[in-house]
Parts: structure tokens; C-alpha cells; sequence
């Protein structure tokens, strides 16, 4: 039996994450197996690394859920794919189909799902399934590499252009800058939002600066000023019409209730494992909008390669580090101190 190395996930302790063989992938009528030339390593990877993951999964898997590579083997009942084809993947590695919430493009809410690197074997490994219904193909423009994090603009661009509403010159501020939150940055500015305030903190100072880049007009370092009194500092006092956390602990959602306008949108996208610990009811008395943020659908991903065809964004920017997939350990390192903003790993 053929095997090909991989990164996995086998038990449920901190640490218990290896490079192991394992045997080849075997794919059915309406797959693609695909070679993986880049897999992006996520911030939630080293979370399930240390088993500090707000979810406990049945082991032993690969990790892995951003990934790009090249079709080598294409199943009978494909289609619109052929061996060759460049291509990316939604995270999506299996769904009903059937349900209410697939029916309605809701797919990643199905109860059947399950994702890539979670609760079916990734991509930190030579070669993935992937069913034909989540491929997308690659435009000559875009590099494999850029390729490869498209998964998290769609986040991004889910999140802030479909998820919540910005109007042509709304203040929009930006917790974390993350991979993620300086996509969000970047969506806002799509959007026309008129301020967009970027709120970081220690070890995030290349991250604020870089947020320029991506369209922030106000830098918030939260060890040297008060974040609460700079953003209602902007514009008429009353607060942010949106406000995006990709941080998602205790702490930053309290900044967003108290920073938030009354009437306006708190966009949650980062988890927290902890309890809250305070009161929602200021969001009650400023008639605000908590909305919970998960995922993407095809759409996204389309609309996502368009942009990066167009040149619209550059996520290759957001790519610091290049190191092969045995060097596991380090990569988690890196994005755990903040020293990267965005590996991405290559198989040996």
C-alpha cells in the first residue's frame, strides 16, 4: 500500500501530533485527488496542537483546511473537472445535501457537516479527497501559494460584505489583525466604509502597520490608549456602526458592546472558550445586533478568486513564512508568537 507522510492529530492530550505515514486517500465516482502544493496553517491549528480547540473531535486525523493544489486523479461522475486543473477547496468535506439549511445555501450549518482538519483528514499532507460540489478552479492570475489562504478571505468577505451592512462612509472597527482581520479591513474598504479603526495589542505592531496597507485610517494599540475612548472619539461620539471581532474572547466582546452606536452591528467571528462573565443587556438598551459569523459558501469563493484574479487584493502579502510540512512544530511557533503573520507549509 502506497503511503505519503502527513500531519495528524492522534490523541486527544496536548502535544499528541505527529508526522506519520499514512496510507494514500482512496476517492469515489465524484471525487478528485488532489496533490497539495501549499496548505496554510490556521490559527486554529495549534489550538487543536495544545487541545485548546472549544471542540474535542474523534482521533487520529490530519490537520489541515487551506489548502491549493493540482488534480491527479478525477472520478468517473466528474465533470467540470479534469486531472491537471488547478484548483482550491472549501472546507466543507462532507454535508447532506438534503436539509433545510443545505437547500438554502446554508450548507456549512448542516448538521452532517464535517470540515477538513477537524472531523475528516486534511491537507498537511501530499494528497487530499475532494469531492467535485466544493472545488474551485484557479485563475492563470493567481498563484497556487496566494491560492492556498483564499479560504480565509472568504471568511472575511462572508462575514463583513454578506453578513453585516456597511453604508458608503460608516465607521467600521476591526478587532485583531489577523490574517482574517486585515481581510475584513481590506472588505470594508470595498464597501466604503469611511473610517476603519484597527484595534491591536502587545506583539501586534507589524500587524497594525500592515493594516494600513489594507485600508485602516486609525491604528489602536490597546497597551498604549484606551480603545473604548478612541473609538468614540471618532466621528459623533455615539460609537461604531460595525464592529468585527475576530479575537472572540470575553474581553473584546465587552469593548464591542460598549463601542458599538446604538442601532448598530457587532459582527462576531473569533471564539472563546471561556464564559463571558457580564451582562448582555447594554445590547438590549442600544437595540444593537449581535450576529455570530461561521464560514462560507460557493458564491463567496467564486466572488473571492474574482477579486484576486482582478488584483483587487494580495494575499500573498499576508504570507510571511514558507517552511516544508515536517517543520510542523515551528510554523505553530511562529503564528502562536505573532513573529508570523501567515505560514504556509509545503509536503515533503
Amino acid at each position: 500500500m502506497e503511503t505519503m507522510k502527513a500531519v495528524v492529530k492522534y490523541a486527544d492530550e496536548p502535544g499528541a501530533t505527529e508526522l506519520r505515514g499514512v496510507p494514500m486517500p482512496e476517492t469515489g465516482n465524484t471525487d478528485v485527488l488532489v496533490e497539495v502544493a501549499y496548505v496554510g496553517v490556521c490559527g486554529t491549528d495549534p489550538h487543536l496542537h495544545h487541545n485548546r480547540s472549544a471542540f474535542r473531535f474523534t482521533r487520529p486525523f490530519i490537520l489541515g483546511h487551506e489548502f491549493a493544489g493540482i488534480i491527479v486523479r478525477a472520478g468517473d461522475a466528474v465533470t467540470q473537472f479534469s486531472v491537471g486543473d488547478r484548483v482550491t477547496a472549501e472546507t466543507h468535506a462532507e454535508y447532506c445535501g438534503r436539509c433545510a439549511l443545505c437547500r438554502t445555501n446554508r450548507y456549512p450549518l448542516c448538521r452532517e457537516r464535517k470540515g477538513y482538519g477537524f472531523h475528516v483528514d486534511g491537507a498537511f499532507t501530499r494528497y487530499v479527497r475532494v469531492p467535485e460540489r466544493i472545488l474551485h478552479r484557479v485563475p492563470a492570475e493567481v498563484s497556487l501559494k496566494a491560492a492556498s489562504i483564499t479560504e480565509p478571505f472568504c471568511v472575511a468577505y462572508k462575514a463583513v460584505a454578506a453578513n453585516s451592512r456597511i453604508r458608503p462612509g460608516d465607521t467600521v472597527v476591526v478587532i485583531g489583525p489577523g490574517p482574517i482581520g486585515l481581510l475584513c479591513v481590506q472588505v470594508a474598504r470595498f464597501q466604503g466604509a469611511g473610517e476603519i479603526l484597527v484595534v491591536g495589542t502587545e506583539g501586534d505592531e507589524k500587524r497594525l502597520e500592515l493594516s494600513r496597507e489594507f485600508g485602516a485610517t486609525r491604528l489602536i494599540h490597546g497597551a498604549q490608549e484606551d480603545p473604548l475612548k478612541a473609538i468614540l472619539s471618532t466621528g459623533d461620539g455615539y460609537g461604531a456602526d460595525l464592529i468585527v471581532d475576530t479575537a472572540g474572547v470575553s474581553e473584546t466582546l465587552k469593548l464591542s458592546i460598549q463601542a458599538v452606536r446604538p442601532a448598530g452591528q457587532i459582527t462576531k467571528i473569533g471564539w472563546g472558550t471561556q464564559p463571558v462573565g457580564f451582562s448582555l443587556d447594554p445590547l438590549v438598551a442600544k437595540s444593537a445586533t449581535l450576529r455570530g459569523h461561521f464560514s462560507h459558501t460557493w458564491d463567496v469563493w467564486e466572488k473571492c478568486l474574482t477579486l484576486m484574479k482582478r488584483n483587487r487584493v494580495d494575499l500573498e502579502k499576508l504570507i510571511t513564512h514558507e517552511l516544508p510540512i515536517d517543520r510542523f512544530e515551528q510554523a505553530f511557533d511562529l503564528v502562536e508568537t505573532k513573529e508570523a503573520l501567515k505560514v504556509v507549509l509545503k509536503p515533503v
